[in-house]
């Protein structure tokens, strides 16, 4: 028998606290364990692995479920970033995806999906409001990880600084031969 998948307890607590913030504002949702990075750098970075792109959502339980599935190299806790979809939307080409994610043969997950194929700057423009689940003791393990996560984020903001300085870099030009205009 095909079912939708059921939410935890804690997942529908998470949400509801989602839910209240937003008061009916057309909102996306993001569902992390690594807010810290994400608040601190100002950047929601696009997956590298799977498609390349920043999933949100339009449906906070699917923010908790991705929110509260804990990774090696994660914060500890996870938490639900609440986007203003028009702010994103005026600067960001945003695109629903249809499809469901099947976690079995008969279990699927209607995401509620909106995907972005770029990385998310100067995210505090966007936000609106951040939930946050409890606290998780983490192993000296995945402390070292996170630790390894938090440098790969640094290469990638370092990136994108090179990317910004080459674009704002005003065209040299100077004058040649026989008048013309030319470009060094």
């Amino acid at each position: 028998m095909i079912r939708h998948i059921e939410y935890t307890a804690a997942q529908r607590e998470l949400a509801g606290l989602a839910r209240k913030m937003t008061m009916n504002r057309n909102v996306l949702y993001h569902g992390t364990r690594y807010c810290q990075s994400i608040l601190k750098t100002g950047v929601l970075f696009r997956a590298e692995i799977g498609g390349c792109q920043v999933c949100l959502t339009r449906s906070p339980e699917v923010a908790a479920y991705w929110a509260l599935m804990e990774r090696d190299d994660d914060e500890g806790y996870g938490s639900i970033l609440i986007f203003d979809r028009q702010s994103l939307k005026t600067r960001y080409k945003i695109k629903c995806n249809t499809e469901v994610f099947w976690l079995t043969d008969t279990i699927f997950h209607d995401e509620a999906e909106e995907e972005m194929f770029d990385d998310v700057i100067d995210v505090g423009d966007h936000l609106i409001e951040v939930v946050s689940g409890p606290t998780v003791r983490r192993s000296h393990r995945h402390r070292i990880l996170n630790r390894e996560h938090r440098r790969a984020i640094e290469a990638r903001l370092q990136q994108i600084e090179c990317q910004k300085r080459v674009h704002l870099r005003p065209a040299a030009r100077s004058i040649s031969g026989g008048g013309r205009l030319g470009f060094l």
